[in-house]
């Protein structure tokens, strides 16, 4: 009689090759619970960084209007009251609205003006022209300034010597 023998895989090897194909591991959890939390750090970090970004440019396009608003007013005084505007300081918070409102959005920013006499010189015609320099300048409440802007308002009637 013949024999037949069936190469068989012990009972214990196979129950080892069954649970190691169940499910994931301590280390294959551990390792994908690690790259989600640098994942999402990785997100909120690039969230932060817009959110700044994007407070800083409102910031810097609230302190132009509200540099151009003063010095529209200021530039709007005759010639002899353009010097009662030496030495202006507004501090935030303080900025009124046309209607008597405040602006909130104006809370984080500084305002102040000097008014300087000043001879410009014209130098291809080798002339000096009277007037003076309007200077607005805007903070934040850090002290950086984020507009500064210089205008030379000649003195009527063309005192040019």
């Amino acid at each position: 009689m013949r024999q037949i023998t069936l190469n068989r895989t012990p009972k214990n090897a196979t129950d080892r090759i069954r649970r190691s194909r169940r499910g994931f591991s301590l280390i294959e959890s551990v390792l994908a619970l690690s790259i989600l939390a640098i994942t999402f750090t990785a997100i909120a970090s690039a969230i932060g960084a817009g959110s700044s970004s994007a407070m800083e440019e409102r910031d810097q396009v609230t302190a132009t209007l509200a540099t151009e608003e003063l010095l529209a007013e200021i530039l709007a005084e005759e010639w002899d009251q353009l010097s009662s505007w030496n030495g202006f300081e507004e501090a935030p918070g303080e900025s009124f609205a046309p209607d008597g409102g405040r602006y909130p959005s104006r809370s984080r920013i500084w305002r102040s003006a000097v008014v300087l006499e000043h001879t410009l010189q014209i130098e291809p015609a080798g002339k000096q022209l009277e007037g003076r320099i309007v200077r607005i300048t805007t903070r934040n409440t850090d002290g950086r300034v984020l507009v500064a802007v210089d205008r030379f308002v000649p003195r009527p009637g063309g005192a040019v010597q």
